[in-house]
């Protein structure tokens, strides 16, 4: 109140137009519903191809986070959060703030937590080679052991805990230095971003695929470097706000509001690979073009690929079958041969037929990657008939 009479009217009007609430709540509700949609539509994806993996459980977990996140900050915005601290009734209005301001950090860390273990776990599922296991395992060590740290310290920041938001027995009681929190939080987040941006980028450049699909993949599997980005940009929010301990009510408005961003991109950003089944779907033309050249058993459907001399494959796909037929093209030039230089050719012939079994090969899932869902095709089981050409 004393600051309010230093103020003139004037000065008291220009701070009130100086809001940041609507815009905070306009941020929040955008970015949320966005995210909440990419999820509806991940999910979606995942039981129309029966392919609901721990990753959309994990990743549901947090989109239920992330709203619990963003109704508590836009009723913090409510309360007063965005506003300059002389238009806030204290310690009534500061006390609303602070108790949706305690609940929004627990659930802002646990959906955090819940979106980097998706990730992992999408990663395994993606990246089933050996050299890949351990650096994912580490990841998820690290990220998990956070998580923990980071919910039972913002659950008892303060003992008694209602002393985080009853600011006037904050004096008798135990409170961790709330900055340092933030700041160390904040670093970690970004470190754990970084490393699971890096993660794929090798898995990815070692497959045998054109070398621009090798980035087209990085991109779709690294774009949460825009979340690092953000995590960096919500950081120095925090640093302003522990600037400013006497109007942290409006300073507090911008981390919120990049808080929520970190939270709903992370979301949308995990599930982008998981919705390309559908976008082919319904766009066709969407799906990856020259995938017969990718790999050497990456064959479209319905389609023939060269296989040495005299050969031919063809793949043929129906729901919940995939048949892989090899077969041998006794063409006129072997004809010809035979006959101009008087050698006798044997024929072994070669026929390849597969079941899907739900298991996926070292290769398959990374395979799929590039030619077909995202998900791990299920492995074949296959019966085998060879055919070669060899001059007795």
């Amino acid at each position: 109140m004393a600051a309010t009479k230093q103020l003139s009217p004037e000065q008291l009007a220009a701070l009130a137009k100086d809001d940041l609430s609507e815009l905070t709540k306009n941020i929040i509700i955008a970015f949320t519903v966005i995210s909440f949609v990419s999820v509806c539509l991940r999910l979606y994806t995942r039981v129309r191809y029966k392919a609901v993996g721990w990753e959309d459980y994990s990743i549901a977990l947090a989109m239920v986070c992330t709203i619990t996140t963003g109704v508590c900050q836009v009723l913090q915005a409510n309360a007063g959060n965005g506003k300059h601290a002389v238009f806030v009734a204290f310690p009534e209005g500061v006390e609303i703030i602070l108790k949706y301001l305690f609940w929004s950090i627990i659930a802002y860390n646990i959906s955090l937590t819940c979106i980097k273990v998706s990730i992992i776990l999408q990663y395994k599922r993606i990246f089933t080679l050996r050299e890949m296991r351990i650096p994912l395992h580490i990841a998820m060590g690290i990220c998990v052991a956070w998580g923990i740290t980071t919910f039972f310290t913002s659950i008892f920041a303060c003992v008694p805990v209602n002393a985080f938001w009853h600011v006037l027995e904050k004096a008798n009681a135990k409170c961790l230095k709330h900055e340092t929190l933030w700041f160390i939080n904040a670093a970690i987040n970004i470190f754990t971003d970084l490393m699971l941006a890096i993660l794929p980028v090798k898995a990815i450049w070692g497959l045998q695929i054109h070398k621009r699909q090798k980035i087209a993949l990085v991109g779709i599997l690294t774009i949460g470097w825009f979340v690092c980005v953000v995590s960096t940009l919500r950081l120095n929010a925090l640093v302003v706000l522990s600037k400013n301990p006497a109007d942290q009510t409006y300073y507090s408005a911008a981390a919120a509001y990049w808080s929520a961003i970190e939270l709903n991109l992370g979301i949308v950003c995990a599930s982008l690979p998981a919705l390309r089944p559908l976008v082919v779907k319904l766009i066709p033309g969407f799906s990856t073009r020259n995938s017969s050249k990718s790999y050497g058993a990456g064959i479209s459907a319905h389609k023939s690929r060269g296989y040495g001399p005299g050969s031919k494959a063809t793949r043929s796909t129906t729901d919940g079958e995939v048949n892989v037929k090899m077969e041998s093209i006794n063409g006129n030039a072997y004809s010809s041969r035979a006959n101009q230089d008087k050698k006798i050719y044997v024929t072994q012939r070669i026929e390849q037929h597969c079941e899907r079994n739900g298991q996926s090969s070292d290769s398959e899932s990374q395979k799929d990657l590039v030619t077909h869902d995202a998900f791990p095709s299920p492995y074949c089981l296959c019966a085998h008939t060879s055919e070669n050409t060899r001059v007795l």
